[in-house]
């Protein structure tokens, strides 16, 4: 049985925490292996000691559709509770708002890729809380997809913001309590730093349980699975399927001929998958109430599927197949307004610029492997798992 950190937290809380007033990082989505709620788990062991919820992307309350959509602070009459915005006309907080706290205790709930913000948004909160004298304590879980796998490029250091905080790959085989590990390291930072680990969990296993709803269109398991590619598509005009109940699995657009599609992808024979051509129409975001062609990306192997390898070929046919129609989605994205959203998603011009050039992911490939080589060995000593 695997038991992340919050459930472990009951057992050690004395000697972590003590006394000190706490201000939980977390969304209201987030639970324990009973189900219980995340916040009410640490509400109960801290008591009146627990002086305010930080929420993240998406909000507390897990109901912001799209990146930069802010949610505001407020008072959450219901639990009697300050819930403080990282995600708001700020992302850091205010000094303000450590008066009399002595302990952060983070339970992020991440989806095994680097653009998915929450890990990047709490290095971010690690860099500010540097030398201020307040400790964090991470409620770890297991990375979804596994610790063993990595897909994609490193993001390069020039390229660093909210989506990429690190130089990691895309699918990244990272713990929370370990990205923040190697974050604490990366920058030298002065902020004494606990991981209440998991237990149970090995680095070849995927972990689907305890799965919520960390963000409204990450419905489920099988959506983290595609993310670490699927992402791609938000550099593009290309819908990745919001607005439909299959988010990030379907793939399309006004202008794409699906059938035409489909049958290109399938002489690539990407290994794990299959494309089912479809017709699709988003309620909204984009291509909101129209109809689309493109393909249902159907992942038939897990292990053997390569979300990154896939979305890329799948966006360079596209490209090639329609040009009339094509385009990359101009600034701003995740609070950068010069650099294409394209380049911030992947940290490096490198995707867009081969896939310009028609360049198919063969050609790219064994640069990209070396990346992930060299990136494999700089996390080596913040692996908590074996």
């Amino acid at each position: 049985m695997i038991r992340n950190g919050i459930d472990i937290l009951p057992a050690v809380y004395g000697k972590l925490v003590g006394r000190r007033n706490i201000a939980l990082v977390t969304g209201s989505a987030n639970i324990d292996a009973a189900g219980r709620p995340v916040h009410e788990v640490v509400g109960r062991l801290a008591g009146n000691r627990l002086k305010a919820i930080w929420s993240l992307q998406h909000g507390f309350f897990i109901d912001k559709q799209d990146n930069m959509v802010l949610s505001p602070s407020f008072f959450w009459s219901a639990r009697g509770a300050e819930v403080r915005s990282l995600y708001g006309e700020k992302l850091l907080p205010d000094p303000e708002w450590l008066r009399g706290i002595g302990l952060l205790v983070v339970d992020p709930f991440d989806t095994g890729t680097r653009v998915y913000t929450f890990v990047n948004h709490l290095a971010m909160l690690l860099r500010w809380l540097s030398g201020r004298g307040v400790e964090m304590v991470v409620l770890d879980r297991p990375n979804p997809l596994n610790g063993r796998d990595r897909e994609g490029n490193v993001a390069l250091a020039d390229h660093f913001s909210i989506v990429a905080q690190l130089p990691v790959p895309m699918r990244h085989g990272l713990t929370a309590g370990e990205f923040l590990s190697y974050a604490l390291s990366y920058y030298g930072l002065d902020v004494p730093l606990t991981v209440v680990q998991a237990r149970g969990w090995t680095r070849r296993k995927y972990f689907a349980n305890s799965w919520t709803l960390p963000s409204p269109n990450m419905p489920s398991f099988a959506t983290a699975v595609v993310y670490p590619g699927a992402v791609l598509l938000e550099g593009t005009n290309l819908s990745e399927g919001r607005g439909t109940t299959r988010p990030f699995e379907l793939v399309g657009a006004p202008f794409i001929d699906p059938f035409r599609l489909a049958s290109e992808l399938k002489p690539l024979k990407l290994p794990g998958v299959r494309f089912v051509p479809m017709f699709f129409k988003p309620e909204f975001s984009k291509h909101g109430g129209r109809v689309c062609g493109g393909v249902l990306v159907q992942v038939t192997d897990r292990d053997r599927f390569r979300s990154f390898r896939t979305y890329y070929e799948l966006i360079r046919l596209a490209a090639r197949l329609h040009p009339e129609g094509f385009h990359w989605q101009q600034p701003p994205y995740e609070f950068e307004y010069l650099r294409p959203p394209m380049d911030m998603i992947c940290g490096s011009e490198q995707i867009r610029k081969a896939i310009d050039k028609n360049i198919p992911f063969t050609g790219i490939r064994d640069g990209i492997e070396r990346e992930i080589h060299a990136y494999a060995e700089a996390v080596r000593p913040f692996l908590l798992y074996s």
